[in-house]
């Protein structure tokens, strides 16, 4: 009888033995199994993309995003190596992925990932303290809801990238520029407004950021960096004012330059390799060689240039012939801004121009204006609009049934190649 219950005891012992050995067998099996798969995509898709992407970045491709391997393996095997690939496979692009990889920080956002995105830009804009609206903003007591209108500001506010052009120095020091008729300096504190507005970065090249010299300038550049808004298009010398700023935007790589042809009469200093200033397209050369650097690393590149003749809705031929030099650079789109009011669109190669937006909220004129939008999607840009808006007595609003039909029907007969949908989408005409 003891043999009996000692032999059951052992047989159960051996049982619970074997049983905890096939689980760890199994247990151990399966991850070496899957780690032989994953090494064997690993190869294949280096194989696949051999001397186009690098075996290093797969590699940390494949650490970061686990499943994006088998993802990009499936898209080879139905047609050629595309970059938008990496967009399907992980949510971010090539060139987005490569800055993370490489670990660049530096002159760029990135923004959270969202399955539909979007950018926006207005023209000009004056916070200055010695000009039309400021007075009024203080005047009324109600904040930036005394010179913009709650539909203006729930786009603004609503957009993921809100782009402004800052036409003023911001300073409490410095000299009137001589020879200049208008003069726009705002104090420092000023800029919190850009916070209210929701204005993500500025444009600075124009012809009034230089407005009361070089110290205002630098301390103007000070202010923007210690608020630690981006600014394009000046700088302590040619490279900081001539650098792409680059936004990461449905996870695509989005470059932004600026440059200015505004002047008739050039008083603003154009930034050299040693001098600040501006960065200046009177000649585009430079221009035209930082879109094409900028592509070269990027999905997208928009070229924002302060150029028109003010006061007018007919283009310059320097700004139809450098928009489309642009272009033909890589720029996926020109806007403009500096004269004032709003001038027509044309699309160029299957790209929009967007001649001028004109004011935003600037003088007490009464002017048509606009905010410029650009929509993106998985895909990447997907469709342009354009929200039509007046200024009048220091006050910017949406403009709705006529009146936004008014100033649709105008851009449309001002542009070429164009039509913008009473909805206000502009759409290509070919």
């Amino acid at each position: 009888m003891k043999k009996r219950v000692l032999v059951a005891i052992i047989i159960g012992i051996l049982c619970i033995l074997s049983i905890f050995l096939c689980y760890e067998v199994f247990s151990y099996k399966k991850p070496k199994e899957e780690k032989k798969q994953e090494e064997k995509i690993e190869d294949v898709v280096s194989n696949k993309l051999e001397n186009l992407v690098e075996k290093e970045f797969i590699l940390w491709v494949h650490k970061e995003y686990p499943s994006a391997l088998k993802k990009l393996n499936q898209e080879l095997e139905k047609e050629e190596y595309n970059p938008k690939m990496w967009h399907k496979a992980t949510g971010y692009s090539y060139f987005s992925l490569l800055d993370f990889y490489q670990n660049k920080t530096e002159d760029r956002t990135v923004l959270p990932l969202k399955e539909e995105n979007t950018f926006s830009i207005v023209g000009d804009v004056s916070l200055a303290d010695n000009w039309d609206i400021m007075p009024k903003y203080d005047e009324r007591g109600k904040g930036v809801l005394g010179i913009l209108s709650e539909d203006i500001l729930t786009i603004m506010r609503g957009t993921d990238w809100m782009i402004a052009n800052s036409e003023f120095t911001v300073s409490n020091r410095g000299t009137k520029m001589a020879g200049k008729q208008y003069t726009f300096r705002a104090s420092p504190e000023r800029l919190s407004i850009y916070d209210e507005m929701g204005v993500d970065m500025v444009t600075l090249a124009n012809n009034h950021v230089y407005d009361y010299g070089e110290e205002a300038f630098l301390d103007m550049l000070d202010a923007f960096q210690a608020k630690q808004m981006p600014y394009i298009g000046a700088g302590r010398n040619l490279q900081e004012a001539s650098k792409p700023y680059y936004v990461i935007i449905g996870g695509y790589k989005v470059a932004f330059l600026n440059a200015t042809r505004a002047e008739k009469y050039i008083l603003t200093p154009g930034a050299t390799e040693e001098t600040n200033g501006v960065f200046r397209c009177y000649d585009p050369t430079n221009m035209i060689n930082q879109i094409t650097k900028a592509k070269q690393e990027s999905d997208y590149v928009i070229a924002i240039i302060h150029y028109g003749k003010e006061g007018y809705h007919e283009l310059e031929e320097e700004q139809v012939s450098s928009s489309k030099q642009y272009i033909d650079a890589g720029a996926d789109m020109v806007v403009g801004h500096h004269a004032h009011t709003l001038q027509g669109i044309e699309f160029y190669n299957h790209k929009p121009i967007i001649y001028n937006l004109g004011n935003f909220i600037f003088n007490a004129e009464v002017d048509d204006t606009a905010i410029f939008q650009v929509k993106m999607n998985q895909e990447g840009i997907d469709s342009y609009y354009i929200y039509p808006a007046i200024q009048k007595n220091c006050f910017t609003d949406l403009l709705i049934d006529e009146g936004k039909q008014r100033v649709i029907n105008d851009l449309n007969s001002w542009s070429y190649k164009t039509f913008i949908t009473p909805e206000g989408q502009i759409t290509e005409i070919e």
